[in-house]
């Protein structure tokens, strides 16, 4: 299957899940037990859209726990990630996704520990499939971070089929897996 019918599909797929705010939970509380996420000090996280996994109690959590949060914003063709706090505002991008507002000062896309990763979909070898612009994969590109995807399991598949130019996941996260 090619991805754009792959990618059409696992979102058709995502929209069928039930039960996504307790998922979302198990998922959430994968994260936090692990060493990864225990040792970093910087973490980029995403706001999530409506029936991807929910992050917002990780980003409270972690905003809780003294660790510097960050959230993309695009800007142009690219990401940058923005520390966020209790008192951020955002506004809805051109997809419809919640971003922090622009805050050059804020920006702190070079000291990033852990990244999690959006995706449509994950294979079992933490290939991912996302939206088709290559922000993700842009931005990831020759940078040494440890970066996690995380879906529900439903949209785990046994094989994405990659380009050169397609970043892979350190690890992959659902409510089932790892």
């Amino acid at each position: 299957m090619d991805k754009k019918l792959l990618r059409k599909s696992l979102i058709d797929i995502r929209k069928d899940i039930l039960d996504k705010d307790r998922k979302s939970q198990i998922i959430v509380n994968k994260i936090i037990k692990k060493n990864y996420y225990l040792n970093a000090k910087v973490i980029a996280l995403y706001k999530s859209l409506k029936d991807e996994v929910n992050l917002d109690y990780l980003i409270n959590y972690a905003l809780n726990c003294g660790k510097t949060v960050l959230l993309p914003r695009v800007i142009g063709n690219d990401l940058v990630f923005i520390k966020i706090d209790n008192d951020t505002k955002y506004e809805k991008s051109n997809f419809n996704v919640l971003e922090p507002v622009y805050d050059k000062e804020k920006v702190y896309n070079d000291i990033i520990d852990l990244i999690i990763v959006p995706g449509v979909g994950f294979d079992i070898n933490n290939n991912r499939i996302g939206y088709g612009k290559g922000y993700y994969d842009r931005f990831l590109f020759n940078k040494d971070i440890y970066k996690i995807g995380i879906c529900f399991h439903e949209q785990l598949v046994d094989n994405i089929p990659v380009r050169d130019n397609d970043i892979k996941m350190n690890i992959v996260l659902t409510d089932k897996l790892n």
